[in-house]
């Protein structure tokens, strides 16, 4: 889509955050999409589908990442890049792992590892979903399910808008874990670094980090969300930054500065950054009432 400005005020949906900086071109992202499915239709038979993470020591993301997308997924079309863990957290069933390698953190790594997968699986499945472990993808509620989504899916490729959920730990409790996060979290905020381009049914290449393609295309449905759980809870979020920052970082991810934010774990300094930085440049943290169609949702 072009991106000069549109006249007028924006034409908003209920869900739609009127902040957003993307706010003034829904209403053509959302023509052009409908333009596109009346030219080209739904595909006639649900597309076949695959969906890939990688993960390295998350006993509490991977739970709760499999308990979300098995609902949408067979065991055999889910793909976890097993990096080494030790928590025994992959030892379980419900899955394909693929056992790597590699001792640092290198996003150049993980994303050369991953897209190599996808365009690997995209010779035999019509679609692949890429997301971290802590990032759930989600239609709103009022559109239905993942799962009718991807069947009604025929586009070579889709952004999310991206949302992070953050604790207000002086108002609500720690997570209790194995019940719906959406019934325990009430804020979230918009953030444009997880526009991820997430879905596709032709091969992508990355930046690092998945936060968009290697040639910034840009295919906004202002109706699908990326929501990212890394600050779903205040002490789980520290205890992880623990962890990360306890791995050698490789020299490239330290020059760039690459999720640099996984290695705050001073109290104070993370306090800060947990409630007021959103880690981007030019992404405020704007919090918002999560919608309560959400409950439930995962």
């Amino acid at each position: 889509m072009t991106w000069e400005m549109p006249q007028g005020d924006p034409v908003l949906e209920p869900q739609d955050t009127p902040s957003h900086p993307m706010a003034p071109w829904f209403e053509k992202a959302r023509r052009e999409r409908r333009e596109h499915y009346a030219a080209h239709g739904r595909p006639r038979r649900p597309p076949s589908r695959a969906i890939i993470t990688m993960a390295h020591n998350e006993s509490i993301f991977l739970p709760i990442w499999l308990d979300y997308y098995s609902r949408f997924f067979a065991p055999e079309d889910i793909y976890v890049l097993d990096n080494e863990t030790t928590d025994g957290s992959t030892e379980r069933d419900g899955f394909v792992r693929i056992p790597v390698e590699h001792g640092e953190v290198d996003h150049r790594w993980m994303v050369d590892t991953i897209q190599g997968l996808q365009h690997e699986l995209l010779d035999k499945v019509d679609m692949v979903l890429v997301t971290d472990v802590d990032e759930m993808i989600a239609p709103v509620p009022e559109l239905g399910t993942l799962g009718d989504y991807l069947d009604g899916f025929n586009e070579d490729w889709v952004n999310c808008l991206g949302y992070e959920i953050l604790h207000r730990k002086d108002r609500e409790p720690p997570l209790r874990l194995g019940e719906p996060i959406l019934d325990q979290r009430h804020w979230w905020f918009f953030n444009g670094a997880y526009d991820k381009a997430a879905l596709a049914t032709v091969p992508l290449e990355w930046r690092p980090g998945f936060h968009g393609r290697a040639d910034f295309h840009f295919n906004p449905d202002p109706d699908l969300r990326l929501i990212h759980l890394h600050r779903m809870d205040y002490d789980i979020c520290l205890d992880r930054h623990r962890t990360r920052g306890r791995k050698p970082w490789a020299q490239k991810d330290a020059e760039e500065g690459w999720a640099v934010h996984n290695q705050i774990t001073d109290e104070q300094d993370f306090e800060r950054w947990f409630m007021t930085d959103s880690s981007f440049e030019g992404f405020a943290i704007q919090l918002e009432r999560i919608p309560s169609s959400w409950r439930g949702a995962f």
